[in-house]
């Protein structure tokens, strides 16, 4: 799977317009970004059928591998922001890795808080 990154949007201090438009559409071989524990994924659905992004998680306990965890979007303008704590979903290289069930009416966003 060719993984595209996806560029960074940084979140200024006086905040940030929930309003605009998501830059970036899902596809379907998936997307990574570096995950430097002040990124969240923004996600929206405009698609009238739900759909699920799935964020790999590596690893594994007592040789058991940890299951991936499913976000579900909801149809017709969900909005979902999803936290990706560093410890637990990055993988070897520093980057969170996302699928996608139907990329079709998906867009995507990482956004980052400010420093300090």
């Amino acid at each position: 799977m060719a993984r595209t990154d996806l560029p960074v949007t940084k979140i200024m201090r006086a905040g940030h317009d929930l309003s605009a438009a998501l830059p970036t559409p899902a596809i379907a071989d998936g997307h990574a970004f570096v995950n430097n524990g002040r990124r969240m994924i923004r996600i929206k659905n405009a698609n009238a059928a739900a759909r699920t992004v799935t964020v790999q998680i590596p690893g594994e306990v007592e040789g058991q591998p940890l299951p991936d965890v499913p976000y579900t979007i909801p149809a017709d303008d969900g909005d979902v922001l999803i936290p990706p704590l560093p410890a637990i979903y990055n993988q070897a290289g520093g980057k969170v890795f996302l699928d996608y069930s139907d990329p079709a009416g998906l867009t995507v966003q990482v956004l980052e808080l400010p420093a300090g």
